[in-house]
């Protein structure tokens, strides 16, 4: 068990110092007249929240005056590359459409920073669901939270997992939804506060298993609540980007659909850990005290993580 513990929360401490690592830059491009183009640019940013200096390079009819991109009669056809796009971290959505309302959206990244433009309508969902299921596995406040949830469950698959699970993903995802569509607004520092000082609640529950709290008696209602807070966090990540103009529902579907993915993937990865572990040799007895051993170990590994959050990030909100 102590092994599984290692590898769990080692996925946890690996973004310690900037807890959200989301970077992709996003390029919007809607036909107006045609070959005329109204342009939105969102540069791709580093950990420390800096724009990067990424240019871009539309094809040789094309040319750029601010916002508009005008390629004349031939229409946008050839490549469009990002310079300074050099690393494969560095990534950048396209997003194309045509007065006919055909489009393209694609993901391009430092190992090939270029697009070739056909025009044809192939409209997927895949360069979002790759951004979900990047920002949930980098995103080491989320992770530490499922975590906590999982060690206060025992690292155990059953019906209480599930629905603790299935309540976490529909709150996060109703709050991203309503925060993305800006039906709802809350400033980003006091979110990203109560993000942390959950991951420090849960840490403390698993903690103390003897206690009777709310957590351990409603763990679903305890996650939904904290879900909401996590949903707004998730919305802020997209805001930092920008969503495409006109494909604001498509874009957020794909993202969350990642999310979830990559959170199906940590919770299936985790408990077939704990399970593995739980089959090693020695007697019962044994096996609990080392399992009781690793997952306190943890639960504190976690705790320190979330109030060193919680801490940065009340001194970030009284500073502002």
């Amino acid at each position: 068990m102590k092994r599984a513990a290692v590898v769990i929360a080692l996925v946890a401490l690996a973004p310690l110092a900037h807890a959200h690592d989301f970077n992709p830059g996003v390029l919007s491009l809607v036909e107006t007249s045609e070959g005329r183009f109204q342009m939105a640019w969102t540069p791709p940013v580093d950990s420390t929240g800096s724009e990067l200096p990424v240019d871009i390079d539309f094809p040789a009819a094309c040319r750029r005056a601010q916002s508009i991109v005008d390629c004349g009669s031939g229409g946008l056809a050839g490549a469009i590359g990002f310079s300074h796009l050099d690393s494969p971290r560095l990534k950048v959505v396209v997003h194309i459409r045509w007065l006919d309302g055909s489009e393209i959206e694609e993901l391009v990244d430092g190992r090939d920073p270029s697009l070739a433009v056909e025009r044809r309508p192939h409209r997927t969902l895949l360069p979002w669901i790759r951004l979900g299921v990047e920002h949930i596995l980098t995103g080491a406040d989320h992770l530490a939270f499922v975590l906590g949830m999982l060690l206060v469950l025992d690292l155990t698959l059953d019906r209480r997992l599930l629905a603790t699970i299935t309540a976490f993903t529909a709150a996060h995802s109703l709050s991203l939804a309503l925060a993305a569509l800006d039906i709802v607004r809350l400033p980003s520092a006091p979110v990203e506060a109560a993000i942390a000082a959950s991951v420090v609640l849960v840490a403390y529950e698993a903690l103390h298993p003897d206690r009777r709290t709310a957590t351990r008696r409603w763990p679903w209602l305890v996650a939904g609540l904290f879900g909401l807070v996590h949903g707004l966090g998730f919305a802020g990540a997209l805001a930092r980007i920008g969503l495409p103009h006109g494909a604001v529902g498509v874009s957020l579907l794909g993202f969350n659909l990642g999310v979830e993915i990559g959170q199906v993937a940590v919770v299936a990865a985790a408990v077939g850990l704990a399970r593995v572990a739980r089959l090693r040799g020695g007697s019962v007895l044994e096996r609990d005290r080392r399992a009781g051993r690793a997952q306190r170990g943890m639960a504190y590994v976690l705790g320190s993580l979330g109030m060193a959050w919680f801490l940065a990030r009340a001194a970030q909100l009284l500073g502002a």
